[in-house]
């Protein structure tokens, strides 16, 4: 197993039972790793639109001069997704939970795992 796909298994264990999903995006929108407690889970369409939200919420930031974007939220009425960049911003690791999680356990693991998968991401 890759170094990348055993973190994320790691995560997915650590955040059980509200783990939905979790990917490693590029920029380019096109997802690089990830897992889903759905095996028939598509992350073709969700990286793609991940990777729009956050170049609109980093550029909308330097516009208005606010600063770096850390994390982006997503809330709906069936769970949390939480997007941030990892290393020197070139991928992005979502993560998505139910709503009976606690936001601040999964932004824990997000902070605990981040230097660990952007490491763990070839290049």
């Amino acid at each position: 197993m890759h170094k990348l796909d055993q973190l994320l298994l790691e995560i997915r264990n650590e955040s059980s039972p509200s783990f939905l999903s979790t990917s490693i995006i590029g920029m380019d929108g096109l997802p690089i790793a990830g897992a889903s407690v759905d095996d028939s889970d598509s992350r073709g369409d969700r990286s793609a639109r991940a990777a729009m939200i956050m170049r609109l919420a980093s550029n909308i930031s330097g516009k208005l001069n606010l600063g770096d974007v850390e994390e982006e939220l997503i809330t709906t009425n069936h769970s949390y997704i939480l997007l941030r960049f990892l290393g020197d911003g070139s991928y992005i690791w979502g993560l998505t939970v139910s709503r009976d999680a606690i936001l601040g356990s999964a932004r824990l693991t997000m902070n605990e795992y981040a230097s660990q998968l952007w490491d763990a991401i070839p290049r």
